[in-house]
């Protein structure tokens, strides 16, 4: 299969590696000095449901799981209008909140669905502006980018590419901007 991989140029995928979350909360100190952006105390989780009750015990094991961790965490969740489901995790303490996500994220890979898993979605503040900047984790690619809405379905590709030059040493960046997609409907507003 490599053989004809290479005679017609292709690639093989970038592997997942959930272990690039934990890369967050260091680069999070870069963030908050060089370019004024905090946390906000959430994440989302997005993913494509499966159907029957073998997808559903495996969200509920997550909430087993984040119980014993000694949070109560409701991980509400919505659905979008694609039919992504969200759930969303809070934790004052970043590295906690990166830590849920990653658990999240593993429980439902471990339960043979990672093939349904789309993203995760870190929300930070501009201290200066109020300004919403996203962090999103590509599940398959095992890569970040920033995303920044602005108004109705646009966004401010040029502030983007600015924060990816500030963080680019610190977490994975996707490489590829074809992949930069907008998620228009994400769930984590105040």
């Amino acid at each position: 299969m490599k053989l004809f991989d290479t005679i017609f140029g292709r690639t093989p995928p970038a592997k997942s590696n959930l272990d690039n979350l934990f890369s967050l909360p260091g680069a999070s100190v870069t963030l908050s000095l060089s370019g004024n952006l905090v946390p906000v105390g959430k994440a989302g989780v997005c993913f494509k449901p499966a159907s029957g009750a073998s997808f559903e015990n495996t969200i509920s094991e997550f909430q087993q799981i984040i119980e014993t961790m000694g949070t109560k965490d409701p991980a509400p969740s919505a659905t979008d209008s694609y039919g992504y489901q969200w759930i969303t995790l809070t934790d004052d303490d970043f590295g906690n909140l990166v830590t849920k996500t990653h658990v999240l994220n593993s429980t439902i890979d471990g339960a043979g669905f990672g093939s349904q898993l789309l993203c995760s979605v870190f929300p930070f503040k501009e201290t200066q502006t109020n300004e919403i900047i996203y962090f999103v984790y590509l599940f398959k690619r095992g890569s970040f980018y920033p995303f920044i809405p602005i108004g109705s379905e646009r966004r401010n590709s040029e502030k983007e590419m600015a924060v990816k030059a500030l963080i680019e040493h610190e977490i994975p960046i996707e490489a590829d901007l074809s992949h930069w997609f907008p998620l228009w409907e994400i769930p984590l507003a105040d």
